[in-house]
């Protein structure tokens, strides 16, 4: 079963989440929004067990959700998010890795 992780243990009813594995916090209570080091920390340690099949909640400080993807898109070539809307989470899945290999040199950017 995969493990849902949610960057922060606030106020919020995860549950509904559930429905996409086993609910894992990677931090709780108030976070110092420039402690980018510790928050490296705590997702680095919380994804040492982390597989492929993992999600990420996006809740909580929006630079913890940067550092979290980060680090799991770098261990893992991928993003699997799961976001909250119409009360309920949907899911999206990101393989970062092709998208970097179909650049064709011209950017992003460029493309429609």
């Amino acid at each position: 079963m995969p493990t849902v992780f949610i960057l922060n243990r606030g106020g919020h009813d995860y549950s509904e989440a559930e429905r996409f594995g086993e609910l894992a916090y990677v931090t709780h209570g108030n976070l110092d929004r420039f402690g980018t080091n510790a928050m490296y920390r705590a997702c680095v340690d919380a994804f040492q067990k982390a597989s492929d099949k993992d999600y990420i909640v996006i809740t909580s400080l929006t630079i913890l959700c940067a550092v979290a993807c980060a680090v799991f898109a770098r261990k893992f070539g991928k993003l699997n998010l799961l976001l909250f809307k119409d009360g309920k989470y949907i899911e999206r899945k990101m393989l970062l890795d092709i998208l970097l290999e179909e650049d064709d040199g011209q950017g992003l950017e460029n493309r429609r």
